[in-house]
């Protein structure tokens, strides 16, 4: 069965210069065959195993460091398709620093690029990540391409940045090296990785195994 995607905008225009008494409904829309899936590596797990408490800091925030994963699109045919993320863990970062929290090795401490860990038992902000793209080794259909990223869904496009913002406000895609407009392909390869830290034990105040407990979704978007 064909997948059928259906967009409508509808916008309507006053076309006068005088006084309005016509106006313009425009319909619009794509219908495609389109049908591309996501997949994250490690079955969509980064996985920080077990942490001692008593190896964490009880005054500093603790930085766990980075973990590595990728996000694959496979299309059935050559498609232009992106991604937003979107942190399912919203309100429970404390926005304390992610050091070493982007591909060219900044802190990060602005609120839409942390990503939250969920609380303690006693409902307490445990900590927060970052989450960015390895910008140097992005790969369509066997060839190096550049990301690209729009904040006004698809309206212009940049290669500046790496960082994910967690409000799905951000879409994600590729451009042939050196450009800015979106590239159709059949697989798309993206490596990424994950910076995290927690708070200081005093304020964690834990006793108890207390599992970190981080989680986003990346959605496709057809463009």
């Amino acid at each position: 069965m064909k997948k059928v995607i259906l967009a409508t905008v509808l916008s309507m225009c006053v076309s006068s210069a005088f006084a309005a008494d016509t106006a313009v409904l425009k319909v619009k829309g794509t219908l495609t065959n389109a049908a591309c899936t996501p997949e994250i590596s490690n079955g969509g797990v980064v996985d920080y195993g077990s942490i001692a408490l008593a190896s964490l800091s009880s005054t500093d925030v603790n930085q766990l460091g980075l973990r590595d994963f990728s996000v694959t699109i496979n299309c059935s045919s050559p498609s232009k398709v992106g991604f937003t993320v979107v942190d399912d863990r919203s309100g429970t970062a404390p926005n304390i620093v992610v050091k070493n929290g982007s591909f060219t090795g900044n802190d990060i401490v602005q609120p839409v690029n942390l990503f939250g860990l969920n609380k303690t038992a006693d409902n307490v902000n445990i900590g927060n990540y970052s989450m960015f793209l390895k910008t140097d080794s992005v790969v369509a259909d066997g060839t190096t391409v550049s990301a690209i990223y729009s904040d006004d869904n698809g309206v212009s496009w940049s290669d500046v940045g790496n960082l994910m913002q967690n409000n799905a406000s951000q879409v994600v895609t590729v451009a042939a090296t050196g450009q800015t407009t979106p590239l159709a392909f059949s697989q798309l390869v993206v490596p990424m990785a994950v910076s995290t830290a927690v708070q200081n034990t005093a304020t964690l105040a834990i006793t108890d195994d207390t599992n970190l407990d981080g989680q986003a979704t990346f959605t496709l978007k057809y463009l």
